[in-house]
């Protein structure tokens, strides 16, 4: 029988032992909830719900909505918060794409590998979010937006879990 090591194992067992990042290995599970009425929405609106540290890793994005009316669908993705106060667009699709709110309600679903393969679970926020080198600003903000607005008002639920 055949006994194999995880990556984490490998460089605790190394000599002199490798350092595990505790983002990835002991680090402290943080996490947000927020439910919110989400108003009729524009083509390309977008609703800030989360600040995380850009070094964060997440591990679980999940959401819930009523049925936003006969129209619209909605994308999980990152903005920034520049310094004039301003909300920018860093990838409004990074997490999840074209989730269809508009045909019934949707029931508390992960999202957090519907846009991303399995390969980025440990990745950081920023990575994600697209960028390919850490931003000089510190937090990325969860959002929602709507690239096909929706036609009704409704409750959405979302939760995330990250360690940093």
């Amino acid at each position: 029988m055949a006994t194999t090591l995880g990556t984490h194992i490998t460089n605790f067992d190394a000599t002199p032992p490798n350092t595990v990042n505790s983002r990835l290995h002991g680090g402290v599970l943080k996490a947000a909830v927020d439910t919110f009425e989400l108003a009729d929405t524009a083509n390309d609106d977008a609703h800030i719900v989360f600040k995380v540290p850009v070094d964060a890793i997440l591990h679980s994005v999940k959401m819930a909505a009523d049925d936003l009316g006969s129209a619209g669908t909605v994308d999980i993705g990152f903005h920034y918060k520049a310094i004039d106060g301003t909300y920018t667009a860093v990838d409004v699709d990074a997490i999840a794409s074209a989730i269809d709110v508009n045909t019934a309600a949707t029931g508390l679903t992960e999202y957090r590998f519907e846009a991303a393969n399995i390969n980025t679970a440990n990745q950081a926020a920023y990575v994600l979010a697209g960028l390919t080198a850490r931003p000089a600003y510190e937090d990325l903000y969860v959002s929602i937006s709507t690239p096909a607005g929706t036609t009704a008002v409704g409750t959405v639920t979302m939760q995330i879990q990250y360690t940093e």
